[in-house]
Formats: structure tokens, C-alpha cells, sequence
């Protein structure tokens, strides 16, 4: 069974059949095995300026869900993972009732039908619904895609369309398409996000879960308002290109750093706003003693959490000095020493390490921060910028109610504390900022990639600046 994956952001689009149509609420898995994959993932965005909620999921016992999250804020998506569990051989047809906040008339359904051809076998029978980091059973197996690009109203192929990809919080790769508009490569299951751009479109970033199952991947542009009426293209050629890895490089910086993208800006002092993001120099910024503190908790697997909060982590470790170190804290039942404070010119091992997080367990948020407390005092200088940075997707709720003791006590010493919010709820970024104000750092939002380029290495530049005002 071959998937086609197609990113729209509107309101009701999915994976789908390769025999089916966008918006169909039907969902044929054909005849299947008790081993066989048997889940379907479906993107729903909102187009609309205020936020929409997903109320509740009402489903059949035969059916196990995740979500990404159940907020959809204003031109974003979250994803939907949907699992049939037949108990027994023969048809099937499972429905779905999707209950949303503006949609109070009625809720959307959809239909997930097909035949189990055997008996499920009790002792092998995965009913559990795989997350979204994770590789499921049988689906280790590396899949060749083909990704294109089209023209969101027309519907056309467009060529010289820049694609990168981001896997496991890095690069991936930078493709140009050809004449045919599209490319193939092969990827391994996980999540991936697509960083798509050309003169004349809006830039796109979209996620998606590639698995085996998936054959295909459409990524529609919409053209920019504002671009003038192009000059004719010169000849394009017939086959799409994969850029080396310092020009994939900088054209994904230039991807990011685009206007036309939709992003959180983070905020930035003035005296700061004058000097280059890729300057770190000693006359304008102190050296860093950083502490990471990072949830890992179960609620971080959803979707492409662990990715945003990867990638971020990763831009400022390709930025450190020599003179910087940097840890890595990670908390869920209880906190541990996940990397001990590095200096920046191990550069590789400290992405090693990043690479190799992963969610699970609860959220022990308190004994996280006194670790983190405990690992930046080991390299403790006044002279230096002191920092303990919490990112997470929400409250610190597990073991938490005394850390704001701990916060005011290390700022007496000038140990800067701020929280970093990776699609955080707006009820968790209220805290949050109140966390940070403790520690008289700052409140970090990260909802998308374009986020994660930039707006945690503009945080360490603001918290090192030598002339800004704590």
C-alpha cells in the first residue's frame, strides 16, 4: 500500500491513498495483516486568525490516536496519527468524530475502513498507537520519495524551487528541481521538515512523518503578493540538483532569515540589532557558560517538538567559541547529567549528543533546574555570561513548586534563568514568563523551524552582550 503526502495548509488535508482526493473523509487501508502498518497521518490547519481547539477525539475501541497538540494556532497545523486494531479477521469500518472549537454544529468524521485478512496474532499485536519520533515496527526501512513542487493555485510543477531538508534536528540536504519540478531521494522513517522557497512564492516550511508506506510528497507554493511580474526564466535543466554541503548551507540560512516567512521574531535590543548574527566577537560579547535544561518528558514526542527543540540546540552549537561551554541537562521521571559542559570547539561531540535525545517518562521540571544550577556553577565566572536555560513545551509540573527559591537565589549571583517554549500552550507561556522574569532573563517562543534557526542563538547573543542592561 503506497501513500501520497501532500502539504496544504488549510483547514482539512491529509495523507491519502494515491486513488483518492484531498478532503476525502474515507480512508481505505485495503486488505491488511495482523503485522502490517495500519495507521494514517492527517494534517489539519488553520487558516483563520484566532486559534481553533480540538475539543475531543471520540473514536472506536479498534482505534488508538496521538496527537501533536490540541491547540492550532493561526496558520499552523498539528498532526493527527489515526490506528485501526481490528480484533478479528474480515471488513472493518471504524469512525472518527473530530470535535472542534469553531465547528459547533457538528463534529468532522471520517471513516477508516479495509479487511484484516487473518487473525491477529495476541502475542505480537501491536495496539498501541506509534509516536511521532519514533520508528514503528516494521517500518525500518529506508523509502525513496519523490517530492514535489507545484504552484498552489495552478497546480503547475515549478523548477528552480530550493528545497532543504531538516532530519533529527540537522540538515539534511538542499536540492534545486529541474524542468519536471521534483526530485528523488531516499530517507529512513522519522519526521522531516521541508524548507521550501522560489522567487516569486511565499517561503513554506512544512512537517511531515515519512514512512515506508509514503511514495510521494506535494508541496503547494503560494505565489508573494507583494513580488513584481517576473522576468522570463533562463532555460532551466532537465534534472533536479543536490547543492554540496556548504552551498546547501547557506542557502538554508538565507531560506530562514526570509521575510516572506511566517516566524516568531524574537526581540532584540538595539545596540545588538547593528552587529552581524553570525558575529560572536569578544568585543562585543562575554563568554558563555550555558546550561541546558531540557524535557524529555513523554509530552515531547509529539510530532515535531523534539525536532524544533534539536535544531535550535544545534544552531548555537555550530556558533560557540572555544572559551564557550555549553551542558546539557534533561529531565522527565527524574534529571540527569545527559552531556557535561563541553567547550565550543568539541563542536561534534556536543551534536552527538543532541542527536541522541529522546522523550519518555514524566516531568520532574524542579530537579532538572537544580541540576542545571549545580553543572553552570562548575564553570562559574562573573566575569562570564552565566546561564541556565529551561526549554520544554509546557509547565514544570512534576516536583517544580520550590524552584523559584532556586531561581532567585543563583540571580543574587548574576546566573541568568530563562525558559525556552516549544509550541507551548498560552496558559504554559504565562508561567513561563513568570519563571524567567525570576531569573531576569526572558520568555524564548519557538513555534516553527524559522523559529528554531534563530530565536535561541538571539537569546545567548541578548543574555552575552557586553553593553546590555540585565
Amino acid at each position: 500500500m503506497r501513500i501520497l503526502a501532500v502539504i496544504y495548509f488549510v483547514l482539512f488535508c491529509c495523507v491519502v491513498h494515491s486513488q483518492q482526493t484531498i478532503g476525502d473523509d474515507v480512508f481505505d487501508f485495503g486488505k491488511i495483516g495482523s503485522s502490517s502498518k495500519r495507521y494514517i497521518d492527517l494534517t489539519i490547519g488553520n487558516p483563520k486568525p484566532a486559534k481553533i481547539y480540538i475539543l475531543r477525539v471520540e473514536h472506536s475501541p479498534e482505534v488508538t490516536y496521538r496527537l501533536t497538540s490540541d491547540l492550532i494556532a493561526p496558520d499552523s497545523s498539528v498532526h493527527l496519527r489515526l490506528q485501526v486494531n481490528p480484533k478479528r479477521a474480515g471488513a472493518f469500518n471504524f469512525v472518527v468524530k473530530l470535535h472542534l472549537s469553531d465547528q459547533t454544529d457538528a463534529p468532522v468524521v471520517y471513516h477508516l475502513k479495509g479487511t484484516l485478512t487473518e487473525e491477529p496474532d495476541g502475542g505480537n499485536y501491536l495496539t498501541q498507537c506509534p509516536d511521532f519520533n519514533s520508528t514503528p515496527v516494521s517500518s525500518n526501512k529506508t523509502s525513496e520519495l519523490e517530492i514535489i513542487t507545484i504552484d498552489k493555485e495552478t497546480k503547475e510543477r515549478l523548477s528552480k524551487t530550493v528545497v532543504s531538508i531538516i532530519h533529527n534536528g540537522q540538515p539534511s540536504g538542499t536540492w534545486i528541481t529541474g524542468r519536471l519540478g521534483m526530485f528523488r531521494e531516499k530517507l529512513p522513517p522519522g519526521f522531516f521538515y521541508f524548507i521550501v522557497s522560489k522567487d516569486g512564492y511565499l517561503t513554506k516550511e512544512a512537517g511531515v512523518y515519512v514512512g515506508p508506506e509514503i511514495s510521494e510528497i506535494t508541496i503547494p507554493l503560494s505565489k508573494d503578493p507583494k513580488y513584481a511580474v517576473p522576468v522570463p526564466e533562463p532555460e532551466v535543466i532537465d534534472i533536479a540538483e543536490e547543492l554540496p554541503k556548504q552551498e546547501a548551507r547557506k542557502k538554508l540560512d538565507q531560506q530562514m532569515v526570509s521575510e516572506k516567512i511566517d516566524t516568531v521574531a524574537a526581540k532584540v535590543i538595539p545596540e545588538l540589532a547593528s552587529i552581524p548574527t553570525d558575529n560572536f566577537d569578544t568585543d562585543y560579547f562575554k563568554d558563555i557558560n550555558v546550561v541546558f535544561v531540557l524535557d524529555i518528558s513523554s509530552s515531547m514526542k509529539m510530532g515535531e517538538k523534539m525536532e524544533l527543540m534539536k535544531y535550535s540546540l544545534n544552531q548555537l552549537a555550530v556558533k560557540l567559541r572555544p572559551q564557550d561551554k555549553m551542558g546539557l541537562v534533561t529531565y522527565a521521571n527524574t534529571a540527569e547529567v545527559f552531556q557535561s559542559p563541553t567547550s565550543g570547539n568539541h563542536k561534534e561531540e556536543l551534536q552527538q549528543s543532541i542527536s541522541s535525545l529522546k522523550p519518555l517518562g514524566m516531568t520532574a521540571g524542579g530537579k532538572g533546574i537544580k541540576l542545571g544550577y549545580r553543572e553552570v556553577m562548575k564553570n562559574y565566572d562573573p566575569k562570564k555570561a552565566n546561564m541556565v536555560i529551561v526549554i520544554t513545551d509546557g509547565a514544570f509540573n512534576k516536583d517544580s513548586e520550590d524552584y523559584e527559591k532556586t531561581v532567585q537565589k543563583y540571580a543574587k549571583d548574576g546566573i541568568i534563568f530563562s525558559v525556552v517554549g516549544i509550541q507551548t500552550r498560552e496558559k504554559d507561556a504565562i508561567l513561563m514568563q513568570q519563571a524567567a522574569e525570576f531569573g531576569h532573563g526572558r520568555f524564548v517562543l519557538i513555534q516553527k523551524l524559522a523559529d528554531a534557526h534563530s530565536n535561541l542563538t538571539t537569546e545567548i547573543r541578548i543574555a552575552s552582550f557586553r553593553s546590555a542592561i540585565k
